[in-house]
């Protein structure tokens, strides 16, 4: 094809024209297409738009959260106590501050013990410290009762005595001494009489001590004991069926353990005297045995427990 014949073919397509119905089709795709384009777009550029005012507001939610919630050792700590303070003024009433911060108080006293269990003292220190600024606001809360100007009652001054005048005594005459002659004693001696000592007429004799007579003891005298006591096996099961004998009986068993590992035998004896369980069981070719003694102070002796062995 040549370009004067391509030239002709496109000079008829200048004059053609298209179908009327595939025009208007065409022309309604092209709308449809273009508002659903300007739909997403606008929703797209609003998300954009949002999604940092969202973002922003998860953040402070979190922050804060992580504030209000945050332990003593925590260093969040003083910015929640600074929130809690300043929400003290909110409260319409002072009844509700008070009960606000009495609330506050036993908070805080619970955070410095669990701090102090915890073995951390410096956060217990600070939060000590926390609790004592709040125990200050808690006497400033507190409605003080009103003051009564208390009336003391004036003094009356009592009538002082008046002085009693005492009579002076008149001045009684003292008679003057005559001057006598002084005498000059003469002194008289007394011989000296030995004085006569007794003569002793008896001697004193020693008297013999009672010799003391020795009481003799009473030896104790039997007495019907009964002893008893528990058996165990070799783990530690109760042992059943083994035989019981003293060592001061024949080698025929006085009596068995039961079900339960117990016993409980009587024989004659003294108080004082040590009495001696044997304790033997027979399984086979084994021999488990086992005994145990204790001292009789009474009519029953409880035995220590037995664990047989081979």
């Amino acid at each position: 094809m040549n370009d004067d014949r391509l030239a002709g073919l496109l000079g008829t397509l200048r004059t053609e024209r298209m179908d009327r119905i595939a025009d208007d089709r065409t022309r309604t795709r092209l709308e449809n297409a273009w508002t659903t384009r300007q739909q997403r777009r606008a929703f797209s550029f609003r998300i954009r738009q949002i999604a940092p005012v969202l973002a922003t507001i998860a953040l402070f939610a979190g922050l804060g959260a992580s504030t209000m919630n945050a332990a003593g050792d925590s260093p969040l700590y003083g910015v929640r106590v600074a929130v809690e303070d300043a929400a003290i003024a909110l409260r319409p009433t002072p009844e509700d501050k008070a009960e606000y911060v009495l609330a506050l108080l036993d908070q805080r006293q619970t955070e410095a013990a669990r701090l102090e269990q915890s073995g951390n003292a410096l956060a217990a220190s600070h939060v000590r410290e926390i609790e004592r600024q709040t125990l200050r606001l808690v006497q400033s809360t507190l409605p003080t009762a009103p003051e009564v100007d208390v009336v003391l009652p004036t003094p009356t001054p009592s009538p002082t005595p008046s002085p009693t005048v005492e009579p002076t005594a008149s001045p009684t005459p003292v008679p003057t001494p005559s001057p006598t002659t002084p005498r000059t004693p003469t002194p008289t001696v007394r011989p000296s009489t030995p004085v006569p000592t007794p003569a002793r007429t008896d001697t004193p004799t020693a008297t013999p001590k009672p010799t003391a007579t020795p009481v003799p003891t009473p030896s104790p005298t039997a007495i019907a004991v009964t002893a008893f006591g528990m058996v165990f096996n070799a783990d530690a099961t109760p042992a059943a069926g083994v035989c019981v004998r003293l060592t001061t009986a024949t080698t025929t068993c006085l009596t068995t353990t039961k079900a339960d590992g117990s016993y409980r035998l009587t024989s004659s004896a003294k108080v004082g005297q040590s009495i001696t369980v044997i304790l033997t069981r027979q399984d086979g070719t084994i021999l488990w045995k086992g005994y145990t003694s204790a001292v009789v102070r009474g009519p029953t002796v409880q035995m220590p427990d037995v664990k047989l062995q081979k």
